[in-house]
């Protein structure tokens, strides 16, 4: 109980300070599902986030910066008699960039690129999940706790990028971490 209400007020101190931020300049996490693969009993995460693409970001890739993402998520087994057990710790990177001699926009996911004609269509490529298979030892009928969220790297930023995302909040674009149970016997869906 005592630690609910000291969460709660720690989030409540946290939306005021961050209420600065604009609401189209952070990345929100839209839809969720984890599923069972019948193929090769893996299981499948497909996630859909909303990333900006506003006059910023455009500037910075037309200057040549490669803007880097990173999906991340965690799995762990809440345990009553002892710590909880992470189960599972899993990173994807993406990337948004742009090339200078054909003029499209390019949107890379662990590797896979492809190019797009407008910023748009290549930072809704950036922000999607499809089928990505984080685990396939699970317990049968046991809950997880799951989380995920996308995380702009703003350590891979160039040098003078990076002085000016640490005096100010304008590259303080991540999300949130999305919570959600999963239990094994069934699949799980979050929104």
């Amino acid at each position: 109980m005592l630690r609910s209400a000291l969460l709660l007020a720690l989030w409540i101190a946290l939306a005021g300070a961050g209420s600065q931020a604009r609401a189209d300049d952070t990345i929100r996490v839209e839809d969720i599902r984890f599923e069972r693969s019948l193929a090769d009993d893996a299981w499948l995460l497909w996630a859909r986030f909303s990333v900006p693409a506003g006059p910023r970001i455009e500037q910075a890739l037309r200057d040549g910066v490669t803007l880097h993402y990173v999906v991340e998520f965690d799995l762990t087994r809440p345990r009553w008699w002892w710590w909880d057990q992470k189960t599972v710790e899993a990173r994807q990177a993406h990337t948004l960039s742009y090339h200078l001699l054909t003029q499209r926009f390019r949107a890379g996911i662990d590797g896979d690129v492809r190019e797009f004609a407008t910023l748009a269509e290549a930072a809704q490529a950036v922000a999607q999940v499809s089928g990505w298979s984080v685990v396939a030892d699970l317990e049968p009928n046991t809950s997880y706790e799951a989380r995920l969220r996308l995380r702009f790297d703003r350590d891979r930023l160039p040098k003078s990028y990076q002085l000016g995302a640490m005096t100010n909040n304008d590259w303080d674009i991540d999300s949130e971490w999305k919570r959600f149970t999963l239990t094994t016997a069934t699949s799980a869906s979050a929104r």
